[in-house]
């Protein structure tokens, strides 16, 4: 999917030598991937919804499969490039249109949706993120940034974080610096002070350091890193690793 990039001014991205951990005060996540392993839950959250359609709605399951409104959904995001940043959008005009093709009420798509978000926010998180945000909340103020639709309320870790941001509301996705912008507004906090840790390396890491913000990678994957990015100041494989790293002034 594309993402909107530049809607904000332009920071030039630091080299890894010009910027260190010391003087942060915040720290930033994102979510997908970085709090969970996020295909599991999707594909979970699409088979509850597909089962869901085929009790209430069979006409609609009878025409497609899972991939075929996997599809659809893709179509829609180029019908409505405007709204590439809202995945609750997608998803329910996807389903919406659904629902007139098979001569069914618009009210299947909130309900089919519905579904699908609650089986969405059933994650099951990484085992090192609650003892790191135990250690971390004592000392940073915790925010976090999504391109997704999770919810950390539903999930049960909201109470950790000042502001959870997600794109669909900023209007724009990562690497946008408005995202990450919109993390710190009104915080008093300058963007040099917060750091962003994220598992993708344009979105996370290469988006933060274009808003100014220090950022590290976390690699739970073995991945390679790209090529044609700068290399992160800081690589860590797990949030243990990067209390750790804190801990030790980022050095």
């Amino acid at each position: 999917m594309s993402v909107r990039d530049g809607a904000a001014p332009a920071v030039r991205s630091p080299r890894p030598d010009q910027v260190s951990l010391q003087g942060i005060r915040a720290v930033c996540f994102d979510l997908d991937d970085t709090f969970w392993d996020v295909w599991p839950v999707i594909r979970r959250a699409e088979q509850a919804m597909y089962d869901y359609l085929a009790k209430h709605y069979p006409r609609v399951v009878a025409e497609l499969t899972l991939e075929s409104m996997r599809a659809a959904r893709e179509r829609v995001a180029q019908d409505f490039p405007e709204m590439q940043h809202d995945f609750t959008f997608l998803r329910k005009q996807a389903l919406l249109e659904h629902a007139r093709a098979f001569g069914y009420g618009e009210t299947m798509a909130e309900e089919a949706f519905d579904v699908f978000i609650q089986a969405r926010n059933q994650v099951v998180l990484y085992e090192d993120v609650l003892s790191a945000l135990d250690r971390l909340a004592g000392r940073y103020r915790l925010f976090t940034a999504s391109n997704g639709n999770a919810d950390l309320r539903k999930i049960g870790i909201a109470p950790y974080f000042e502001r959870c941001v997600a794109a669909r509301e900023v209007g724009a996705l990562k690497p946008d610096a408005a995202v990450f912008h919109t993390v710190i507004e009104g915080t008093g906090l300058a963007a040099h002070e917060v750091l962003h840790v994220g598992d993708d390396p344009l979105l996370d890491v290469e988006g933060a350091r274009r808003a100014g913000m220090a950022a590290v990678w976390l690699n739970r994957t073995a991945a390679t890193w790209p090529a044609d990015l700068p290399a992160p100041l800081h690589t860590v494989t797990t949030l243990t690793e990067l209390v750790e790293l804190l801990e030790a002034g980022g050095v």
